[in-house]
């Protein structure tokens, strides 16, 4: 019987432990989806892949309603709803990345929506990072595209920066469209050119936080977590064991 009860034990902590590597390395992945998009050349393409891949939707669409278009080096969307109830909504696609490595990034981009006041409906795009978010609206009936180049640096507690694209639209229309191109997000070296559109929103979460004692380090953040998590699980069925084998040795014969 304690051969039994050993081998039930080891079997109990085996399990565990591979339960946990399994969470981890799922979980490590997630976050390496992330941490590959801004890879150490330091620059995504946003419009390069398959973009149903990357871009969400969000909103009161659905993805059978959005479609996506590359023509050339040009990436089209277009909404066609199943109803007007979309343009109730704040509606729209949106591309979520993660900004693990500290400092400045510049986010460039051109942009052209379809745009009638008459109508009542246009497009806008965005670009959000923690408290802070940038709008550039579709020039006039969208017939021209609206270039933009803005350097950011994030803040420490919200290491991100979502782009998106919004829709809107009166009750009797149903359909927008949006061209994007030469969308990109790059991590640059030292501090942007002085006349540029900066906006430091780690100084700025600074001075209403102060100053963090320690700085963010995404690279090995998952593989701390990882062997962390790992090493609590492995000593808390070690304990088990030993205190079941313990309490085994007080049995009498």
């Amino acid at each position: 019987m304690k051969v039994h009860r050993n081998l039930l034990d080891m079997s109990f902590i085996l399990s565990a432990v591979v339960t946990v590597v399994i969470v981890c390395v799922l979980s490590y992945r997630s976050d390496l989806a992330y941490r590959e998009a801004l890879s150490p050349n330091g620059e995504v393409d946003l419009l390069k892949g398959n973009l149903n891949d990357h871009w969400a939707v969000f909103g009161s669409l659905s993805a059978t309603q959005v479609r996506f278009n590359q023509k050339g080096e040009t990436a089209e969307i277009e909404i066609r709803a199943d109803s007007p109830s979309w343009s109730e909504v704040s509606s729209g696609v949106s591309y979520t990345i993660g900004l693990f490595y500290p400092g400045w990034y510049e986010f460039t981009a051109e942009f052209r929506g379809e745009e009638n006041d008459f109508l009542g409906v246009g497009s806008q795009l965005e670009v959000r990072s923690d408290r802070w978010n940038f709008t550039t609206k579709a020039g006039p009936r969208g017939g021209s595209w609206r270039k933009v180049d803005i350097y950011f640096r994030p803040a420490d507690s919200d290491p991100s920066a979502e782009i998106s694209c919004r829709f809107w639209g009166d009750a009797a229309n149903r359909t927008g469209r949006a061209f994007l191109r030469n969308m990109r997000v790059a991590r640059i070296d030292g501090a942007p050119p002085p006349m540029a559109a900066q906006f430091d929103l780690q100084k700025k979460e600074e001075a209403r936080l102060g100053r963090p004692r320690h700085r963010r380090n995404g690279s090995f953040r998952s593989v701390w977590m990882t062997l962390l998590l790992l090493g609590a699980c492995v000593g808390v069925f070690g304990w088990l064991f030993d205190g079941g084998r313990a309490s085994g040795s007080l049995r009498p014969t």
